[in-house]
């Protein structure tokens, strides 16, 4: 009979052993193979893998590196085609769970002193029927006008609902269960608004408010949902902004909210995975004078590389162009440097960065065929550079290109011009003046032309 665990739910207890340890007890999954890990925000920690013994019973130990840890953790199975595990959650001490059966459900697994689904459950239904009434209040609201003897009946009921449910969201604040003080951010995963209201400009412009100033930091950073609530904050702030201060003032006090380095790594990393995810470049040249002035990071590699090889303003780097001899795995070639005196010397020079098979990549190479005649009447020059690994791929690609200059290492995005260019994603643009400095940058031809006027 095959075994499986498939249910996931969040698990916490008020006894205190002496060292912070899970006592665990699943007799029916011996043999299975199991990881647990923790959260650092955009990091999971994997501190052990093991087998689960004949007997079943074994331990998952905070080591004290990490100890005492107050966040979630995660029991993976990981020899099981179907999976499964369970998300504990750690209030900065041990507890104990067990299961006989070979499907757990919440009605079979056991806690030791404490039933925490008895509390998850009361908190998701009262969340649920408050907000569920105070929706059904709003949606019958609309097919009443003012003037109707009904629709004070309505809108008093809909205020004891908003009213209600900020009593909830006392009663939780004031509750120092671990669940409930993680409630507001699974919340905010989940879609539910800080405030009870139908105006979804007022639920960004509260949800942007509460992640700013009020989100609790270090609860945050072991939850598990790190990486998708700053990506909604960062997706709020700049897409819902009106202006570029709007944006750089709340990126300054969220970060002046996170003194800790390693957190405010992650909480750098975290945001510029988005920006340049979603080609938010002027975003990145906006907060990187911030970044750099914090001295809060030591380590700039992976994707902060960006924040200390920023070249907007400055001359543009060299770029080393790399001729192959023979088979490429032989590594045998020559190389050329290309000051920018050398190659910007039209009215602009256009840098592309892409790699063949890149959807916003092959968008940009259709468009550019059709736009190359506009920007060799403007004094427009192109060079590419490709981050294809395979010679054919790049070959077959470049052939068609209009332009004469497309040159590629092979080294992919590791590849010395994307380094010195401190390139993350592709495509990347970069527009440089005749001058050979650099004063601009792009993810699409659309805003290339219109800063050209060509469009």
């Amino acid at each position: 009979m095959k075994k499986s665990l498939s249910i996931f739910t969040l698990l916490f207890y008020i006894f205190i052993p002496k060292a912070q340890t899970i006592n665990m007890d699943f007799p029916r999954f011996a043999g299975k193979t199991y990881d647990f890990v923790i959260f650092n925000g955009d990091k999971e920690i994997k501190l052990i893998q093991d087998t689960i013994p004949e007997n079943g019973k074994f331990e998952l130990r905070i080591p004290s590196e990490y100890s005492p840890y107050t966040g979630m953790s995660r029991w993976l199975i990981t020899n099981s085609s179907e999976g499964g595990g369970l998300d504990l959650a750690i209030p900065g001490f041990g507890y104990a769970v067990s299961c006989k059966e070979e499907q757990p459900t919440t009605d079979n697994l056991l806690f030791k002193g404490y039933n925490p689904l008895s509390k998850i459950n009361d908190i998701n239904n009262r969340q649920r029927e408050l907000v569920g009434k105070f929706n059904a209040m709003n949606a019958v609201m609309k097919f009443y006008n003012t003037q109707d003897k009904l629709y004070p009946v309505f809108e008093k009921e809909l205020k004891v609902q908003q009213n209600a449910f900020e009593d909830f969201k006392k009663e939780l604040a004031e509750d120092k269960d671990y669940f409930s003080r993680l409630f507001p951010i699974v919340s905010i995963i989940n879609g539910i608004p800080v405030s009870l209201t139908g105006d979804t400009k007022m639920i960004y412009r509260e949800t942007n408010e509460y992640i700013t100033n009020q989100i609790d930091i270090d609860l945050l950073y072991t939850s598990g949902f790190w990486t998708p609530v700053l990506e909604f904050w960062a997706e709020i702030n700049t897409s819902s902004t009106e202006n570029d201060n709007s944006f750089l003032y709340n990126f300054k006090k969220l970060s002046n909210r996170i003194p800790d380095h390693e957190k405010y790594k992650s909480f750098i990393s975290t945001i510029t995975s988005y920006l340049s995810k979603y080609g938010k470049d002027k975003e990145i040249e906006l907060i990187t004078p911030i970044v750099l002035q914090s001295s809060k990071i030591h380590d700039y590699s992976g994707n902060l590389s960006i924040y200390k090889n920023s070249v907007l303003g400055k001359t543009a780097p060299d770029l080393i162009i790399t001729k192959h001899i023979g088979n490429i795995k032989d590594h045998n070639h020559q190389t050329t440097n290309l000051s920018a005196k050398d190659f910007a010397d039209t009215a602009y020079t256009l840098i592309i960065f892409y790699e063949s098979g890149c959807g916003p990549c092959e968008e940009l190479l259709q468009q550019l065929p059709n736009a190359y005649k506009k920007l060799q009447e403007k004094g427009v020059k192109i060079i590419a550079i490709s981050a294809d690994k395979s010679q054919q791929i790049f070959e077959s690609k470049s052939s068609d290109f209009p332009w004469k200059d497309t040159f590629c290492d092979f080294e992919g995005r590791t590849g010395v011009n994307f380094k010195n260019y401190g390139v993350q994603g592709t495509p990347t643009i970069f527009l440089i003046d005749k001058n050979g400095v650099v004063v601009s940058k792009y993810s699409v031809l659309k805003k290339v032309l219109e800063d050209l006027k060509l469009n």
